[in-house]
């Protein structure tokens, strides 16, 4: 061989190494775990590390249980006597779930199923004693099936889950893209470098092509929109219903089979489909005009077919593409470089769903405590002003916001918070009769009564008891009738700044009512339903669940649209 040609083979060698001989370095000099090393350990170590871990749990699960019958026997409380159960099985599952570094055991594996029906049935026991011998043989099988080293279930894991399937070499890849030590270095300057010669944000990004006019004293008339790409391909590639997406899961068919599944436990479905930013704002994606007529793509019409097949839908397209009217007034619904909507945008999507929550009430399609302020409700709302800057989510996706390429947005919450009421007294007094009544009530006397910190409301037949301590907005599984699932729109001003001012806050408030959620950031087709089948035992007590998703989600979602068991 030529020397030119070995010193080609030699340099393309170098290069080949170059970012595995860094991060080896990195990592060998942090505390950080070696994460080359990670392929080799999940081939031959962590199989056998699986095995032994499941069966130490199944041993703590044994005995957990053991004592648990005896303490039941003996008349113990169920909560009590089922609390060391209900540990080692939840630690049962986190060893068998996670098959290896980059894989988790799918959902729709026997394994899965049998503990997740263990984890249900034993939720539901204290409710239903009845069911003890249910529970007790299925918590024996899981002691037969997983309590014995077993090299048969470790080599079907690395067969199906293993270093050489798609799955395993998908999640070390990203894995390695965002923590190779190279890549970190040398990716922001190419990206910034290509910015500035090119105009390009990013493969993930797509620059709009005009601004918009102005729509609020918080926004530059020169402020690019950016959008996420996937929303862009979602509405130029074919419907998920297509004959040319038969690879794809059929979406309609997924959330049929979720319906039925709810229906089976007495709850209602009600769909919310949140159109993308392209959807609402085409004009700012094209820079075309404005059309005064919407023209909505794959995710409305997929919602329609829905809505015609008898599914409990929520049309938020028509009323944000009619709210943009006043965006001149009132800002824009969605933000500038984010994928998500404003405050604005949603506040008004609480509010058309509490809405069509209302219209199921009275059409009887579910059966809501809905109860006016004077009915004795539990809680109360109220609203306050917050500012939160916001950094948008595609401007990080692109990585320019290191150099300060995109700004930060700021924008305008409301924050919900909550507060107790105690109780609703009936009695035709005077205001100094009924102070001095409840004030006796609770041991409070003299001018104390009225320093108590609770504010009393002597209104003829209408006395209201309440703390006047306000709290922050939070999720109540006890209490709620109405369970939300959703993605990043659900978490988006929720859960990150400026916090409980998003969509779930202000339907709880809009509806008077106590709600609680899951959520999952990009996996509201899948993934939010396989969270929900862990801790099925949720869904005691709800009468409707509200499943929101993204409409890229008909296409893109994260693990497709997976038939999930409960």
């Amino acid at each position: 061989m030529q020397k030119k040609f070995v010193a080609l083979v030699v340099v393309f060698g170098v290069l080949l190494l170059l970012p595995f001989s860094m991060q080896a370095v990195v990592d060998l000099r942090s505390d950080k775990r070696f994460l080359s090393l990670d392929i080799f350990k999940d081939a031959v170590y962590t199989p056998f590390k699986r095995e032994a871990a499941i069966a130490a749990a199944v041993a703590t699960l044994d005995s957990s249980w053991r004592a648990a019958r005896e303490s039941m026997a003996a008349g113990g409380d169920v909560v009590e006597s089922t609390e060391g159960t209900v540990s080692a099985l939840s630690d049962l599952e986190s060893v068998v779930l996670a098959v290896n570094t980059y894989a988790e055991l799918d959902s729709s594996e026997p394994d899965y199923k049998a503990l997740m029906n263990a984890d249900t049935l034993l939720a539901a026991l204290e409710d239903e004693p009845e069911s003890f011998p249910a529970v007790d043989s299925c918590i024996k099988a899981l002691i037969a099936e997983f309590g014995s080293f077993s090299l048969a279930r470790a080599f079907l894991g690395v067969k199906h889950y293993g270093i050489w399937t798609s799955r395993y070499l998908r999640a070390f890849e990203h894995k390695v893209e965002d923590e190779n030590a190279l890549v970190l270095a040398v990716r922001p300057r190419y990206q910034l470098a290509v910015w500035n010669i090119f105009n390009d944000p990013g493969e993930k990004v797509v620059l709009g092509k005009n601004p918009g006019p102005r729509t609020s004293n918080l926004e530059t008339q020169t402020s690019p929109w950016l959008y996420y790409r996937q929303d862009v391909e979602f509405l130029v590639q074919p419907s998920p219903l297509d004959v040319r997406s038969a690879k794809l899961d059929n979406p309609i068919q997924g959330i049929a089979k979720f319906r039925d599944q709810l229906k089976a436990k007495n709850v209602e479905l009600l769909v919310v489909v949140v159109p993308g930013k392209p959807s609402i704002y085409p004009e700012r994606l094209t820079g075309g005009e404005a059309s005064a007529t919407p023209v909505f793509g794959h995710g409305k019409r997929i919602l329609d077919s829905l809505t015609a097949l008898g599914f409990h839908t929520v049309n938020l397209y028509d009323p944000l593409w009619a709210a943009k009217a006043d965006d001149a007034k009132l800002g824009a619904l969605y933000l500038n470089d984010d994928t998500h909507w404003t405050p604005r945008g949603a506040e008004l999507a609480a509010e058309v769903i509490a809405g069509k929550v209302m219209k199921m009430q009275a059409d009887s399609a579910v059966s809501l405590s809905l109860k006016s302020k004077y009915a004795n409700p539990a809680i109360e709302y109220m609203v306050a002003d917050s500012v939160a800057d916001r950094m948008g989510d595609i401007g990080e996706m692109s990585g320019l916001n290191k150099f300060n390429v995109f700004k930060v947005q700021q924008v305008t919450g409301h924050v919900v918070s909550q507060r107790s009421i105690l109780e609703r007294i009936d009695m035709a007094q005077s205001s100094a009769d009924c102070f001095d009544s409840v004030c006796a009530k609770y041991n409070v006397t003299g001018d104390s009564c009225n320093r108590f910190g609770w504010k009393m409301g002597c209104e003829e037949d209408d006395t209201l008891f309440y703390d006047t301590t306000y709290s922050v907005f939070k999720d109540d599984f006890k209490k709620s009738e109405i369970l939300i699932l959703g993605d990043s729109f659900s978490r988006i001003y929720q859960t990150d700044a400026p916090v409980n001012a998003g969509w779930i806050a202000h339907l709880a408030k809009n509806l008077d009512l106590p709600v609680s959620s899951i959520v999952s950031d990009g996996g509201a087709s899948t993934l939010v339903r396989e969270k929900l089948a862990r801790k099925a035992n949720v869904l005691k007590g709800k009468k409707l669940l509200i499943w929101e998703f993204v409409e890229r989600d008909l296409r893109f979602g994260a693990e497709g649209w997976k038939d999930v068991g409960f």
